[in-house]
Order: structure tokens, then sequence, then C-alpha cells
């Protein structure tokens, strides 16, 4: 394993610097600074670094996925409900991402609750520097692939939440920059002996393994196609054949996980369950009324218009898993990240002069001291540092006052609630759905109504859930559940609310500026 690893470095460290085997650069034992022409990549990725770091941690996914972590570390992947009283507790549930969850927990004990943030941070800035380096291999101009980067960063900036999503960025981009250097003639077969052990990785950390089995079967054909249409530029068989095997042997891979192939029936649940496709925002098509999807529509006119009159040509295989991933973000907005990160390096090349190799650039001590600053700065927005700047006042207040993680959970996660909730138990409680998930982490037995566990919760559950919430006949469905208190949101479940304010059979127990805890009089 160690020597497929140390192989595929090799090769992947000439797709970074855009070499051949007899073209890499010797070490000199001089300092390297770096141009001008690097600050224009360097900027953009310090920009998406900042945003990341600056981005809060909503209380959504993030806490109930803490806690698995823990109970993995303690005992092993689990495989029921155990937190919500609305279903049985031995329901069956897959935890896909439950190695994931334990990375999450283990940088916890580290770090405390900054040490998930400090993770994402990281491995959000590790995807996005290999878009650019993606972006530069195919263009060979750092300026457009410092563009490249700042679209596909302004594309995920709705998505920068801290979840399990976050281990999945980076493995995602590391099949596009192998296979397209690979469909490129850049890199050898060696190099996507990479592919299966990271696999082994990805499919126990998110559900989105499923694209890189999607990315190699569209490379297998999309090569296959140009060799029968007999491009001057396809791939000899030879090739091909070390493509296709990879390919399957990283879906042998596959089965490398707790359930096995029922992993397939997983993603299968979620892509189809209605629950999650009628009730959760970023399961919806992009529209215009977010940043994100305003640059998502940009960057699909650049590249429309790029493909008609640049300079450059896609092949095939390029344009195949274009028009895929392409319809994928089409059909909702949480795939956006991958088609940003996938397209805008294509758009890079589309948008270049034609050129035969990069030409050296000469370092700069004026760029080396700008590009020292970004990376100060970038250090200086991490958790440990972030509480000493001085951030303006309505920033902050973005920000819950989490013990021990200043500056990093959003303001709309229950901590003086839930603590309240901890001290004063008892009773069926009727709670906010991303409320449930900071209950799950912060309470020794939590007993929630639903949590962003969407598929384990029966539709006719989660239309419940919205009337209540919107205060339709709810005197009658509390009645028919039994609830007995409530967490509410004020901002998601403002009619509740209201009613509640007015009903006299409800008290008040806590509240805050977000949230508020009732109680039915006795």
């Amino acid at each position: 394993m160690r020597a497929t690893i140390t192989i595929a470095a090799q090769e992947c460290s000439k797709i970074a610097m855009n070499t051949t085997d007899d073209a890499v650069p010797r070490p000199t034992g001089r300092v390297i600074l770096p141009s001008l022409a690097h600050l224009y990549a360097l900027m953009p990725l310090a920009l998406v670094a900042a945003l990341i770091a600056l981005a809060p941690t909503d209380p959504h996914d993030f806490w109930w996925h803490l806690r698995i972590g823990r109970i993995v570390a303690e005992s092993g992947v689990p495989r029921t409900n155990m937190f919500a009283w609305t279903v049985p507790r031995d329901q069956p549930f897959v935890y896909a991402a439950w190695l994931g969850d334990w990375l999450f927990y283990q940088t916890y004990l580290l770090a405390g609750l900054q040490g998930p943030v400090l993770a994402r941070n990281f491995l959000g800035t590790l995807a996005f520097a290999l878009v650019l380096l993606d972006a530069r291999r195919r263009s060979g101009s750092w300026r457009l692939a410092g563009l490249a980067v700042f679209l596909a960063g302004v594309m995920t900036i709705n998505n920068l939440t801290t979840r399990p999503q976050n281990w999945a960025w980076a493995p995602f981009m590391a099949y596009v920059t192998i296979l397209g250097a690979y469909t490129a003639r850049q890199v050898g077969w060696r190099a996507l002996l990479a592919l299966p052990p990271l696999m082994i990785v990805w499919v126990n950390a998110h559900g989105s393994f499923v694209l890189g089995l999607a990315l190699l079967a569209l490379s297998c054909v999309g090569e296959g196609v140009r060799i029968l249409l007999r491009q001057p530029d396809a791939p000899t068989l030879r090739r091909l054949a070390a493509l296709a095997a990879t390919a399957g042997a990283t879906l042998a891979t596959t089965v490398v996980n707790p359930i096995g192939a029922d992993i397939f029936g997983y993603v299968l649940k979620l892509l189809t369950d209605p629950s999650i496709q009628g009730l959760v925002n970023e399961w919806q098509p992009p529209t215009v009324r977010s940043l994100a999807g305003q640059a998502f529509f940009l960057a699909t006119l650049l590249l429309i218009a790029a493909l008609a009159l640049g300079r450059r040509r896609l092949h095939l295989t390029d344009t195949l898993l274009l028009c895929a991933f392409l319809w994928l973000a089409w059909s909702g907005m949480r795939h956006v990240v991958w088609f940003g990160m996938l397209a805008m390096p294509m758009l890079a090349q589309c948008m270049a002069r034609p050129a035969a190799r990069p030409t050296p650039q000469r370092g700069d001590p004026f760029a080396g001291v700008l590009a020292l600053t970004l990376v100060v700065g970038v250090a200086a927005l991490q958790p440990p540092f972030k509480p000493l700047l001085a951030l303006p006042a309505p920033y902050r207040a973005l920000f819950a006052d989490v013990p021990g993680a200043p500056l990093l959970y959003s303001a709309d996660t229950p901590v003086g609630a839930a603590a309240y909730l901890r001290d004063h138990p008892g009773g069926r409680l009727f709670n906010d759905m991303a409320y449930g998930s900071y209950l799950i982490w912060t309470l020794p037995e939590p007993e929630v109504f639903v949590d962003t566990r969407v598929e384990l919760y029966p539709l006719t559950l989660w239309e419940d859930y919205l009337a209540i919430g919107e205060a339709r006949n709810y005197a009658t469905l509390m009645e028919r559940y039994g609830i007995e208190r409530t967490l509410l949101s004020r901002s998601r479940q403002a009619p509740l609310v209201a009613a509640l304010a007015d009903d006299p059979g409800w008290i008040v127990e806590y509240e805050d500026r977000f949230s508020i805890v009732y109680r039915r009089e006795r």
C-alpha cells in the first residue's frame, strides 16, 4: 500500500508541475520565491480559504455526526435510531459517514470543539488547491487558474458548514485531477494506483463516493468512444485497459465498509426518498436567489461562451464529464460544489491561449512577501487566533457563545436552551429539526421529535412536523403525539411561537434571541 501511494504521489507531482519525466525540476538548494504571476492564483485561493474559515457552522448536521463519532470510537458503528422518541429506538439506520464522524471526533479529542472546524478549513483549502493545480495543468496560466478557483469557491459559498461532506472534497478533486491528467496523456498508469485505496476512505466517509465511480465510468466510456472514432489524440488500447482495470478495482473496494454492497441501496434511498427531495432545500434546483446560485448560472454562461468561442477545445471525455455534472448540478443545489470543482478548470482551459509549454516564471521578493502575508492572514482566521482579531460586531453577532469555541458555531445553535433542558429533563419534546441535532450531542440521553437524519422518519411524520410548526391544527396533533414541551426556533417556527404565546395551555420556560421553550400547563 505504501509503495502504491508513493508511486501515485510521484505521478501527481508531475501533474502539479505540468512536466514530463525528462523535465522535472531539480532542487538547487536556493530559496524558491513565487513570481508575480503566481499571485494571480494565490490571492483567489487565499480568499476562498478565508471564506471557509469565516463561515459559521450551522447546527443542522454537525452535532449529531459528532455524537456518532464518539459512539464509533467507544463501541463501534451503530445501526439503529437511538435518539428519537417518534420512531422505535431499534429502527435500522445506516450511518454511512461513520469514518468522517469518527475523524471529526478525533479532532475534537485533540483540540476540543475547535478541532472539527480546523479540519473543515484545512480540507476545504486542500480541495481548492487541487482545483488550482488542475486549472493550471489544463490552461498553463496562473491567472486563469486563479479565476477557476474564485468561481468554484463562490459556487460553494452556501456549502461551507462543518459536516462529513468536507472529507469528500479532496478525494473528489484527486479523482478529477488524476483522471484528467491521465486522459490528457500527462501521467502514466501508475497514477491510477492511488484511486482504489482512496475509494476505501471515501466510501466510509461520505455517500458522495458514487461520484468517484461516475468519474471512472464516464472516463472509460469517453476514452473508448475516442478510440472507436479514431480521433488523432485517442488513447491506446493499453491505456484504456489500465483505466478499465482501475474502474473495476475501485468498484470492488466500495464493499469495504460496514454494510458491504448495501451501501448502494443507501445512496439510492437518499436520491429517491420523498422526504429528502421535498423538504431539504439543498436538494432543490439552484436559483438566482442565492449568491451560490447566481455564481452557478454565471459560470454556466461563461462555459457556453468559452466552448463556442474559446481557442482551446475540450476532448470528448471532458465534454461528457462536463455535461453529466452540469445535469447533476441543475438537479440540486448541494451538487453545485462538485460541478464547480470539476468544470472551472475546464473553463480555464477553454479560455487559455494555445501554448506548447508554460513559460518559466522568475521569482520576485515582493511577490514572496505578499504570498507570506496571505498565508499569515489565512492562519490568523483559524480557530485558535480568530477570537483575538478585531472583527466587526455584526460578524461576531453571527456566532453562539459555545464554551471553548468562540466565533465558530452559528448563533442559532441552541446552547442556552439545551443547557436548560439538560438541567430540567422530562416530558415529550417537540423540537425544531436543526435543534434536534444539537440536542443529540449535548443531552446525556436525548429524546428528540425529529432531527436532520431526514431519511429516518416517515413522510407522514414530516408532514405532521410541518403542520405543527406552521400552527395548522397544532393542538390536535400535539395531543395525538402526547407532546408536553417544545423547543422552537423563533424564525423557522414563528407561527407556532405566536400561537403558543396566545394559548393559555402553554407557558414559557426559557427564551433567548433565537429559541424558546414552552411547557404544557397540567
